[in-house]
């Protein structure tokens, strides 16, 4: 003996789940239910399929539970014992599949950082189809828009739903900016939902789509790191596979026919989160953010217009409702969306927050952050909800709401 006194590893807390999409999936009839995680942003190569009682393991895996916490909360549940080689086995698993914050995912993430890094641009081509396909799709939707009789545009809250399932509330925030002049500037708020960042991150990469190159303002985020910190793009690989701007820059690309807009990319973490220090942390790291793009926007030259990516309520099997949502229950998440959604327009966006936050946010309500900035950004502008949408699919169980609203 070393003298050193042995450690029980049912004492050691286990690895933190990384964050990942998990989608729940039958096979044939009888078949039991299985999890499926998926890494968007493809650090980990491979998905894992679980089964419900993996899953449960899943779900308590925070970095600070130890093997032993996860048998008493299994056997508190079920009534059952879970053996610890189990649970030790399948944290072996997703490790190896780099699903697990340690050593293994910092040395993927530092060299696939370091090749994004490297890179010419940030290039979405191919996600999606053909720049033929993918404009008339967006022109279609665009010739539906119902514009807004307002005095300008300062803000908008747009959706970053595929464009099929978001189309009413894309082409009513869209049609409204049109009506009433384009930017030379686009600042773009987006919803941070696998990244790494608790914090807003921003990417100096121009963006490359089917629609051709968008130029990213690196001055403007220059200046903008000088009021923030040097931390600004540490974590810019979460824009990689990240879709909430990207969908906005599509759009803007076929109104901007003439000439390229300019971005400001940056993406916002979800300040409604159950641990009230790191909720508060959030919330002042998102007016911090935004009172940082006032100042700059009031020394600034170019026009520009302040854009979040934005959906709401997200029900269904796909994430995590245990059984089927029904249309009754679908019109309860709408009136508490439509009430959320009042706070907004009446100015009460720390009320917004702290009732997501309170009650947990039942409905999972993905950005939070990125319409609490653009509140903050602009505070003195009524803001007018111009539409509200659900985008139901009971066959695949899968729900998603969302809105257009305008600052002006």
């Amino acid at each position: 003996m070393d003298g050193k006194e042995a450690v029980n590893p049912q004492q050691q807390p286990l690895p933190a789940l990384r964050p990942v999409e998990i989608t729940p999936v039958r096979g044939a009839k009888d078949e039991e239910l299985r999890y499926l995680l998926y890494d968007r942003t493809q650090i980990a190569p491979n998905g894992v399929a679980v089964s419900p009682a993996g899953y449960f393991v899943l779900a308590h895996l925070d970095g600070k539970r130890t093997c032993a916490d996860i048998q008493a909360a299994f056997r508190q549940y079920t009534g059952m014992h879970l053996p610890e080689e189990q649970i030790l086995h399948l944290v072996r698993v997703l490790d190896d599949a780099l699903l697990l914050h340690g050593e293994r995912y910092e040395r993927a993430y530092a060299q696939r950082r370091a090749e994004y890094r490297a890179a010419s641009c940030r290039d979405n081509r191919d996600r999606y189809p053909s720049a033929d396909a993918l404009r008339k799709e967006i022109e279609a939707i665009l010739a539906q828009g119902r514009p807004a009789e307002v005095s300008e545009v300062r803000g908008l809250i747009v959706p970053h739903l595929d464009y099929a399932r978001g189309a009413p509330c894309y082409a009513d925030a869209y049609a409204t900016l049109a009506r009433y002049g384009l930017a030379e500037r686009y600042i773009l708020l987006g919803t941070n939902h696998f990244g790494r960042s608790e914090a807003p991150v921003a990417t100096n990469k121009d963006f490359r789509t089917p629609l051709g190159d968008v130029t990213t303002d690196r001055g403007f985020l220059a200046r903008l790191a000088d009021h923030l910190g040097d931390g600004l793009t540490e974590d810019e690989l979460d824009h990689v596979f990240e879709h909430s701007l990207e969908l906005q820059v599509h759009v803007l690309q076929v109104l901007h026919r003439a000439q390229p807009p300019v971005i400001v990319p940056i993406l916002c973490p979800n300040p409604c989160v159950e641990e009230p220090r790191c909720a508060a942390d959030r919330r002042s790291q998102l007016c911090k953010l935004a009172g940082a793009l006032r100042e700059l926007l009031a020394q600034d030259g170019p026009r520009t217009i302040v854009v979040a990516g934005a959906d709401l309520s997200h029900m269904g099997e796909r994430f995590g409702d245990a059984g089927p949502i029904t249309p009754q229950i679908m019109e309860v998440v709408g009136q508490a969306d439509r009430q959320l959604l009042r706070l907004l327009e009446d100015r009460k966006e720390e009320e917004f927050v702290r009732r997501l936050t309170a009650f947990d946010n039942p409905t999972r309500i993905c950005s939070a952050g990125c319409m609490y900035a653009l509140a903050h950004v602009l505070p003195d502008r009524p803001c007018r909800v111009l539409r509200y949408h659900q985008a139901v699919d009971y066959e695949s169980h899968t729900h998603v709401t969302c809105a257009a609203a305008v600052y002006c």
